[in-house]
């Protein structure tokens, strides 16, 4: 189907812009501890925040009960749509 409303260039480059700041910044916070009680506690910190948006742009605040959350053609591991099978066996493992 064909996009009625037109796309703000500059708004897509500045979210393309803050979702590669935030991939990066979230992988170097939990890679970046020696000790592996800080990296522990940094993926803990970025999980439950990075679900809160995961969860609110699928629009599944208030979905957490039975049944897939995922649209068709996206994948659920672990409570999180992407366009690829889970890269662990079992999903509920991440």
């Amino acid at each position: 189907m064909p996009r009625v409303v037109p796309i703000d260039i500059s708004q897509y480059v500045e979210l393309r812009t803050m979702l590669d700041s935030v991939e990066a910044g979230s992988l170097r916070m939990y890679l970046d501890p020696l000790e592996f009680e800080k990296q522990k506690e940094n993926y803990e910190f970025l999980k439950h925040h990075l679900m809160i948006i995961s969860d609110h742009v699928w629009h599944r605040e208030k979905q957490r009960v039975t049944g897939d959350p995922c649209p068709d053609g996206y994948f659920n591991c672990g409570g999180c749509c992407v366009p690829y099978e889970c890269v662990l066996s079992d999903p509920k493992a991440y």
